[in-house]
């Protein structure tokens, strides 16, 4: 997908030896010319990794090795942003900066006017950038963020006291996840017990011959299945 890169100073080199598995989803409450602005201002000091804008435009401030400065928590008693409070158990138990583990998401909007939803295209945008950052953690750690909401979230999610409206009560998290489950669902070839009308009589020489055992008869075949069906045939060659 195309991701346009800019460089924000709020954000720490590395993750402490943590590999991320929580793709947090937040609200910018904001136009996305001033969000990205404001995310990349030393002044601010927060930032996201991306930004997608209504029109599905997407900016990348933090590459997904380092750590944004997007979910912080904190062990302090009474704190909004305790990690006790999460509504995750992943977050209450590990009892660590929740920037840590976590990719973060900002998407143009102002949860007082949508609540969280999303623009048809901002939709598929996000759609294919969760998608394109599993296969990035896929490639750089060797681990799969599960497509669930225990590991899609809301900022609201992590620190429900600290920004409970985060990204909204109609941020289509289940619409993403169907779409992402649909999108990794593998395509198999079809299969049958049956061979099409036009093969039959090939097929029923091939069994009667011992070329094949019989199954599968519209099945794609591996080279090692291709390999064998040369050898029975070089045998039956020679069988005369």
């Amino acid at each position: 997908m195309n991701i346009i890169q800019r460089t924000t100073p709020n954000q720490n080199t590395g993750r402490s030896g943590w590999i991320p598995d929580m793709i947090a989803c937040h609200i910018t409450d904001g136009a996305f010319d001033g969000a990205v602005s404001w995310l990349t201002d030393p002044a601010s000091q927060a930032s996201s990794h991306f930004v997608v804008a209504k029109d599905g435009k997407v900016v990348q401030l933090v590459p997904i090795e380092n750590t944004a400065w997007a979910n912080g928590t904190n062990n302090i008693q009474n704190d909004s942003r305790g990690n006790m409070y999460s509504k995750l158990a992943a977050v209450r138990d590990r009892m660590v900066n929740a920037n840590l583990y976590t990719i973060s998401i900002e998407h143009e909007g102002k949860s007082a006017e949508t609540q969280g939803a999303l623009t048809t295209a901002q939709l598929d945008a996000t759609v294919e950038l969760i998608a394109y950052i599993r296969k990035e953690v896929k490639r750089i750690y060797g681990k799969d963020i599960p497509i669930s909401r225990n590991n899609i979230v809301a900022h609201s999610d992590i620190a429900p006291r600290w920004k409970p409206n985060c990204p909204g009560a109609q941020f289509p998290f289940d619409e993403i996840i169907k779409r992402l489950s649909t999108v990794d669902t593998p395509k198999t070839e079809p299969s049958s017990d049956a061979p099409s009308t036009w093969a039959k009589e090939s097929w029923e020489w091939a069994k009667k011959n011992k070329l094949t055992d019989g199954t599968n008869p519209q099945g794609v075949p591996t080279r090692e299945q291709m390999m064998q069906l040369l050898y029975n045939y070089e045998k039956y060659i020679k069988m005369g």
